[in-house]
């Protein structure tokens, strides 16, 4: 077995088909293992335990937990047949979620271009519009050229892939590589609406900015071709580590 092979296998899946989170709205969402989480990403967990991700507190961290144990959900060949059948139940056209937490397929830094061209498909077969958010580096190396093109395929397969950027200048970087949505962290008392360094349109979540706005109404996120670069203001239990990074040059 290759690598990949291996990593695939221990890297499970849990399906939730109608979501209780007051932000996201009644949708489907999944999680996927920590060991999904690059180390590219500022946020993760590290060796001494210091927290920066918004999933790492309360019952979604129990919940992801108990998800990279695989004490839920299932290995990710046999969670992608669930949640298949868990889209079909919602109908054609239905927004979904895939990673509350985690991150793509694929170990650290490395995305599984096969295993994300095996998510595309099941979404496309519903004729539903997921969307979701990858850390994994885009620039910078050969496996990060790689990585670019598998989420740039995504997104022309109909699966909405944002990258995140850390801060604004980084934004910049990212929404340059074309065929890629981007969301960036800002400061937890950034305005509603703000510009990247190069003069790029950037817009506060909707749901950040209005209790009756939802993931299920809004659906900003799951829009591939928009124009403008989504931002979340620093929130959850370690939201100061997250500032640091939006704070950066």
């Amino acid at each position: 077995m290759t690598t990949a092979t291996l990593t695939l296998a221990s890297t499970f899946l849990h399906v939730t088909p109608t979501s209780a989170n007051v932000k996201t709205g009644p949708i489907l969402v999944t999680t996927t293992s920590a060991l999904t989480c690059p180390d590219a990403c500022p946020f993760k967990r590290t060796r001494n335990g210091v927290k920066g991700c918004y999933a790492d507190g309360g019952p979604l961290a129990m919940h992801w937990q108990a998800v990279t144990l695989g004490k839920r959900g299932e290995p990710w060949a046999d969670a992608l047949l669930t949640l298949a059948d868990e889209l079909r139940r919602k109908g054609k056209g239905a927004t979904w979620r895939h990673n509350q937490a985690g991150d793509l397929p694929g170990q650290g830094d490395e995305i599984d271009a096969a295993a994300v061209a095996a998510l595309v498909k099941v979404n496309a077969a519903a004729s539903a519009h997921g969307f979701t958010y990858t850390h994994k580096p885009l620039v910078g190396s050969t496996q990060a050229d790689a990585n670019l093109v598998a989420v740039q395929a995504a997104n022309a397969g109909g699966f909405t892939v944002n990258a995140s950027a850390n801060n604004l200048a980084q934004a910049d970087t990212l929404a340059a590589l074309g065929g890629v949505p981007v969301v960036v962290v800002v400061p937890h008392d950034a305005p509603d609406t703000l510009a990247t360094p190069s003069g790029r349109k950037v817009v506060v979540c909707p749901a950040q900015r209005r209790d009756d706005v939802t993931c299920a109404s809004c659906r900003l996120c799951s829009r591939s071709d928009r124009s403008v670069i989504v931002a979340f203001r620093a929130h959850g239990a370690s939201y100061r580590r997250a500032e640091a990074a939006a704070k950066a040059a």
